[in-house]
Formats: structure tokens, sequence, C-alpha cells
């Protein structure tokens, strides 16, 4: 297949064509019959499943992105990551393609998240590389449905995961379904096997968003997994072994730690889980011929490199001396229904005390995993900023407690005032503000991007109607 026709046979689409979805599904398969690809039935060979994916993810990209995929280097890696099921293989690949070419800054200044754009590709490859086998292999007398419909059902269902980290654990789910791979005769990594492999992806992106830099070492089992970061500090750096565990934390997992660290001679040696450690395995990390040792639940672990203690000090003591938390009214709201093609007005949604005030209706808004931004409207002087420390406030209480119980931490809800920042240009200005000269958060925009990927922030604006004349660039 010659990947340089069939690039500029997708960039010459013009643009009108691909805005509405059955245009778009139309010119796709005009795309992949032009080029004698099935659109049914897609030949088993890597190259073709390449760039059946290809069009099927390209039609529409930005012309420097698709580029990525068009490289030989990038492609020989795609295929390496797809014969050990291994994707974090991709993502370095893909971190030193694009330090290493111009290509990368053409990227970056449209500012796309190459990583998520990696992982929303190699979902589309997967799907089309199950269906490149034979119907009877592929479905096993299950109803065939049409792969054209699979596949934008699952676009779909890629645009409404707009996080990295949501596709790492789609991708991690996708690794342990027993289907073999393109090419006969590889054995599979033992990382499918894992039941911990969704936080290996979690702790792999953050530890990358830090720049700590992995060690080939890796130990891959069925209830646990093992890697070696290095952290830099002065003229050097600590090697750390991380264990990864697949449920509660407990004695036998520190013993088993100690051994790894004295085996591997590493400095340091972390157990981590997603949620449970037992009240005996943190006893044992806190003696003496342990200092070496330690154990955190994921979000214990993010506390490390991201300190927010101080911040919400100051949210505390801001709502208390506003006498928001005693002395707040509860607020109804109402939503204008709008018809999808006259654009104009056929109804208005109250919510009042029965549906919970307009607290309630955040709520719902907040646990959509579709959901998108939100803005709170209101003449000046009805409580919109009030609404915004109280809901500050509620979200605190849940942060908090779900801290205090060690469970999965609600979003750390960060009020930003923009009357404090009237002057910036920019939201890079007002969270450069917020962070360093207001609050004292040491996080740079890397973290905080991760931060906020990962569904661990609330970021609260308030006061666009009390902003200088200058615009801000959201």
């Amino acid at each position: 297949m010659n990947l340089d026709l069939l690039f500029s046979a997708i960039t010459d689409v013009a643009k009108p064509l691909i805005k509405e979805k059955i245009q778009r599904n139309e010119t796709v398969i005009k795309l992949l019959k032009q080029f004698n690809l099935d659109p049914e039935h897609p030949p088993a060979d890597f190259s073709d499943v390449y760039a059946y994916t290809l069009v099927e993810y390209g039609l529409g990209k930005p012309k420097p992105l698709l580029e990525i995929f068009r490289q030989e280097v990038i492609k020989k890696a795609f295929h390496k990551a797809f014969d050990h099921n291994n994707p974090s293989i991709l993502l370095t690949e893909i971190d030193a393609f694009v330090e290493d070419y111009a290509l990368g800054d053409e990227v970056k200044d449209l500012r796309i998240d190459i990583r998520r754009e990696i992982a929303a590709f190699y979902l589309v490859f997967a799907e089309v590389a199950k269906r490149s086998r034979k119907p009877a292999e592929t479905l096993m007398g299950q109803e065939i449905i049409s792969l054209q419909k699979l596949i934008i059902n699952l676009q779909e269902k890629i645009e409404r995961q707009p996080t990295l980290e949501s596709l790492r654990i789609e991708i991690a789910r996708l690794a342990t379904e027993n289907y073999p791979l393109l090419s006969a005769g590889i054995e599979t990594n033992n990382e499918n096997k894992c039941r911990a492999i969704a936080l290996a992806q979690q702790m792999r992106g953050w530890f990358e968003t830090l720049g700590y830099q992995l060690e080939k070492y890796e130990v891959w089992a069925e209830d646990y997994f093992e890697f070696i970061i290095n952290i830099p500090k002065r003229r050097s750096f600590d090697r750390i072994l991380i264990r990864g565990i697949s449920g509660e934390v407990g004695l036998k997992d520190v013993m088993a730690l100690r051994q790894s660290v004295e085996g591997q001679k590493t400095d340091e040696g972390w157990l981590v889980t997603t949620r449970r450690i037992s009240r005996a395995a943190r006893d044992e990390v806190k003696k003496e011929e342990n200092r070496h040792l330690d154990c955190f639940t994921f979000d214990e672990l993010i506390d490390l490199d991201a300190d927010f203690s101080g911040y919400v000090d100051w949210l505390e003591k801001e709502i208390k001396r506003r006498k928001v938390d005693t002395n707040y009214v509860a607020l109804a709201c109402s939503k204008e229904e709008i018809d999808p093609i006259t654009k104009g007005q056929i109804g208005v949604s109250r919510y009042e005390e029965e549906d919970g005030w307009i607290d309630g209706y955040i709520d719902l808004w907040l646990d959509d995993p579709v959901k998108e931004h939100i803005s709170v409207l209101g003449e000046f002087g009805t409580g919109k900023t009030w609404f915004s420390f109280h809901y500050a406030w509620v979200a605190l209480q849940r942060y908090k407690n779900a801290q205090k119980r060690g469970l999965e931490r609600r979003r750390l809800p960060l009020v930003i005032t923009l009357r404090d920042f009237a002057k910036a240009l920019n939201v890079e200005n007002v969270l450069a503000g917020f962070f360093f000269s207001q609050h004292n958060i040491r996080i740079n925009s890397d973290v905080f991007d991760q931060l906020n990927r990962m569904g661990k922030l609330l970021l609260i604006f308030d006061g666009f109607d009390v902003r200088e004349a200058c615009p801000l660039r959201a």
C-alpha cells in the first residue's frame, strides 16, 4: 500500500464533505474502495489494516497530525506495539519522534494532545484488526454487525471520552481480550494478563508528565506489576522500584517489595494500589528497618507532587470569612430548551427545591461523562459569586471526606476570581497567576493539564462580567 498516495487522497477531500456524519461515512467508503480495501472485510495484512485505519481516523484531521502516521518510523513502532499488545511502546516512540522532528512543532502549535490522538488511532486500529480475520473466527456465530457502524460508534465513544486517561483504560481493556494478533508466532506480552493494567497505564501517564524516566525493567504478574523510575535530584537521580497491586495492599506485599528492592538495588520501593491498604501494611512501612519503603493509593501518590494543602486552607478561610457556609440561601435556576435545527427556544426547564435547586443540576452535569463547560448566567447581584463559593464549599467537603476515608477523591474545586486577574491577556496568564503568585502551588502547566485530564480538578471561574475590556482568549 502506497501511503503517500493515500495520504494525498485523504488531505485532498474538501472540508464541507466531512462535516456531516453521513457524508463523512460515504466519503470514507469511497476512499477505501478507491484503494481496493473492502469496507466490511479488511485484509489481514498489517499494512492494509494500517491504511484502512488511516482513512477511518484521518478524514478531517489536520495535515500536520496526519504526517505523524505517515512516517515509516511511526508505522514500524505501531506494528511493534500492536504485536506485543503493549501501547506504551508506541507512546514512547511518539515522544522521541515529536522531540526530534520539526513536524512536532507544527502539531504543538495546533494545541493537539498527541498522546490522546495516538490512543484514539490505536482503538480504531484494534477494531479493524479484529474484523480482518475470517468472520467465523471473529464473530463465533454472533450476529455480524457492519464494521462501518462499529467504527462510527467507537469514534462517538472516543469523542465522549476527552481525556487521555479514559482512553488508556479503554486500551487496557482491549489488551485483556483474547484475540489473535496480526503477526503469527509472536508471544503476547504478560502485561495483558495483569489485573492492575489500568493502574499501570495511569501511573505511566503520571510519571511521564512529571518527567520521570522509566527503566527497561518490567515484571508483569496476574495481581501485580513492577517497574523502576528515576526521579532527578541534584547531579543524579533516585531509583524507585514501583510495585502496583490489584486489590488490597497487605503485609505479604510489603515483604515482596522488600525482596524486589534488595534484588534490584534501588534506593526506595513504593507499593501503589487504587484504593485499599491494610492497617498492618501501613504500620509495617513505618518501622525503622523499612524506612526506604512506603505504600500509597494512587491519589496519595499524586499528592506527593501536587500539593494543594495551602490553597485548601485559604479556600476554607475565605468561605468562612464571607459566611457563605452559614448564610447561603438556595437558588433556583432555569435552562432554555433550544431546537437544534431552527435554533429557536422551544421551552424552559426550571430547577427548584424538588430538583435540589441549582446545586442539583450542577451535580448532574458534573456526573455526566459527555459534559463540556457550563456557564451560570445572571444579572449583577443575583448571587453568582456566592453560589460559586457555596458549591466550592460543598465540593471541598466531599473531597476531604473521601480523602479522610480513603475513598476515590472527588474533584478538588479551584475557585479562580477573574477580577484578580483583570489585566491577564489569556488563560495561561490567569492560571499562572492563580497557581504561582496567589497560592504558591508549585506545579507546571503539564502537571495541571494532566490533573485536569484525569478528572481531579473542578475549575470554577467567577467574575466574567466584571473584567476590564481586554478579551480573555479561552
